[in-house]
């Protein structure tokens, strides 16, 4: 008995002395806690996580700095899904340790000793649903986001569950249940459940009004404004612009707006003066730390495209991949430059950057743009690649039917470009928002814009979309979009081969009185192009001439790459050339131009070449109307076929 009874004694003693080290042990992370000055997301806090997780690795707190460091580290799905296992840690020793802590209550002198258990676990809860949406494994978000909403609390610290819900199904309503079981068969009725959690918000603080109102008045409105917001969100999607513009008008008068998605409603009106400089408010506001596409730069650099302003466009999303780096958004920044450089003509440059974005697994941080659109985008321009790339080769040399390499290049460029051009159509034919996004032609989650539509739908039945376009004329109250349905049922006509018809509707958009001549130069380019192509089919050479010339004067960039043939004049101001620069006028001229002499109804190319010190240059100029429009030169010991160089350059096109 006596041996017994020391055992015992022995064991009760071992056991306190462990319950006391851990006890011991648990201060003394509370106290690192304490004296914890820095970011949860630095270095220095994911040093201390891994010191506290020795001292007790079943001590929430550990899991709790290191959660917070792989969260805001992660930029990638393998570092998302690396921060969900430390995050679920956190809340499962959370839940189990301090349960009472996470209780609700009334009473503030108890709510002061639970108030940073509670914090705590509101964000953990919000970090961990943020990670399962980026992810891909939104119906577990949802899952998450209830654990929240099932204790209560007074505060939740600005995180409402009906957020978070309403967000999801707006970001995955072109979903049906077969890929996520919590959704609706249709979009309109995952719509409708995003609007019905949206309208939750407004009410879901009310029982902790007086709280919120008493101790926390900052936070007083959240649940208001959140409802604002997320309504504001589901009516600029469907397009109904009054009940956008007036949750708008609200949230600005809380300073709240969201100058980015305020920017879209401008964008999807087509007022780009009014986009413009709500985006230029939303980039200054955004420090750029969060990790994410930022839709206003790459909004932003479209519409400098369509007012031809390139290296605008180009230098806002260097710019933002220069503020993010490789990171969620690079992606979509990549797609952003690939169009860029699409429009300047290079298109050398566009598949580089097309490239990486096909390239590069994209996280749709933040945003509704998701994986569906991205892959289109990509596909999108590796179709154009390869079509423009078959107008290169004739641009570039009227001969290349003699030539078996050039042959041999178009032939594979048409294979791919057909390939990729049967992908994107089934894509489009079974995609349920294409009458909301792509027919509609601007649309709050479109970021594919009109000149692209065009090619994606252009071979599909004429007198289908001429219905369609012609219906939304006479319904759509978008009255600065009505040119750009006006457009497509003009570009049908043509592609049928009704000029007069397609005449009529061209000339009615250059007639709109809401034309932006400078914001609308791509717009305004396809209509001359347009217009050239139906007069010329009309035997009107005159109408065809002056409309190919504001082709050019409008976009030239474009030209090179059209089925219409620019007119130019050359003049060469050297008396005499050496056989090699002989060479290079006789490439020039075998570039699919038009060459005239001493009309002055065309653009003239001045060319001169030097050789001095070494140095064998070739200088050229293009006069418009007696005014330069380009010039520069070109170091023929660097360069391979400066003739053709020269041609580019005659457009606005500088090509390496």
């Amino acid at each position: 008995m006596k041996i017994g009874s020391i055992k015992i004694n022995l064991l009760l003693g071992f056991f306190f002395l462990g319950l006391f080290a851990v006890y011991g042990q648990r201060i003394e992370i509370d106290r690192l806690e304490r004296d914890f000055k820095g970011s949860l997301s630095g270095r220095k806090a994911y040093e201390l996580s891994q010191k506290m997780i020795q001292l007790d690795s079943t001590y929430y707190v550990g899991h709790f700095f290191e959660a917070n460091y792989r969260y805001d580290r992660a930029s990638d799905k393998r570092g998302y899904e690396s921060a969900i296992k430390s995050l679920e840690k956190a809340v499962e020793l959370l839940e189990k340790d301090f349960p009472r802590k996470l209780k609700r209550t009334t009473d503030i002198s108890t709510y002061i000793d639970r108030y940073q258990f509670q914090r705590k676990y509101a964000v953990l809860i919000y970090f961990l649903a943020k990670c399962h949406e980026y992810v891909d494994n939104p119906g577990q978000a949802i899952k998450v986001v209830r654990r929240l909403q099932k204790r209560d609390f007074v505060f939740n610290f600005g995180i409402n569950p009906y957020n978070n819900i309403s967000w999801i199904y707006l970001r995955n309503r072109m979903y049906s249940p077969e890929k996520y079981d919590f959704l609706k068969p249709t979009i309109e009725e995952n719509l409708e459940m995003a609007s019905k959690y949206a309208d939750s918000i407004r009410t879901s603080d009310k029982h902790n009004q007086w709280f919120l109102n008493t101790y926390w008045p900052d936070f007083s409105k959240n649940a208001l404004l959140s409802y604002y917001h997320y309504k504001n969100l589901i009516y600029t999607h469907q397009i109904k612009l009054d009940s956008a513009e007036y949750f708008s008008e609200q949230l600005e008068k809380y300073d709240r707006l969201s100058y980015n998605n305020y920017g879209n409603l401008q964008f999807i009106q087509a007022k780009y003066k009014e986009a413009e400089e709500s985006y230029e408010i939303a980039r200054e506001k955004d420090n750029y730390e969060e990790k994410s596409v930022k839709e206003f730069d790459y909004m932003q650099s479209a519409i400098k495209i369509f007012k031809n302003d390139i290296s605008s466009s180009k230098s806002i999303i260097d710019e933002s991949i220069k503020n993010l780096g490789i990171a969620p958004g690079f992606g979509w920044n990549s797609i952003a430059l690939s169009r860029s450089y699409y429009y300047s003509g290079d298109l050398k440059k566009s598949k580089e950057f097309r490239d990486k974005a096909a390239n590069f697994k994209e996280i749709h941080v933040n945003s509704t743009w998701g994986e569906v659109a991205y892959k289109r985008n990509t596909l999108l321009f590796k179709y154009l690649y390869h079509k423009k790339s078959i107008n290169e080769i004739k641009f570039r040399d009227t001969e290349y039917w003699y030539k078996p390499k050039k042959l041999y290049d178009l032939s594979k460029h048409h294979f791919k470009q057909e390939n990729a051009h049967l992908l994107l159509t089934s894509e489009l034919s079974a995609d349920p928002e294409r009458f909301i996004g792509y027919y509609n032609l601007f649309a709050s989650e479109n970021n594919i814009f009109f000149d692209e539509i065009w090619e994606l739908i252009k071979y599909f039945n004429s007198e289908y979309f001429i219905n369609i376009f012609k219906k939304k004329l006479n319904e759509d109250e978008r009255e600065r979009v009505h040119k750009y349905f006006s457009y497509f049922i003009a570009q049908f006509y043509l592609e049928d081969g009704d000029y007069d018809k397609a005449i009529k509707e061209f000339e009615s958009v250059l007639e709109n009185e809401f034309l932006d001549f400078e914001n609308e130069k791509l717009l305004i380019a396809r209509i001359n192009e347009g217009l050239s192509t139906a007069y010329a089919e009309k035997d009107n050479i005159v109408s065809a001439n002056e409309n190919l010339l504001e082709f050019y004067n409008n976009f030239p960039q474009l030209v090179p790459y059209s089925i219409l043939k620019m007119k130019f004049n050359l003049e060469v101001t050297n008396n005499t050339l050496t056989p090699e620069e002989e060479l290079i006028i006789e490439e020039l001229k075998d570039c699919n131009i038009e060459w005239v002499e001493n009309d002055l109804n065309w653009p003239t190319l001045i060319i001169n070449i030097t050789e001095q010190d070494k140095t064998h240059t070739i200088s050229y100029q293009v006069e418009v109307d007696s005014e330069t429009k380009f010039e520069g030169k070109l170091d023929l010991k660097t360069v391979e076929n400066p003739g053709q160089l020269i041609a580019f350059r005659a457009f606005g096109i500088d090509l390496e």
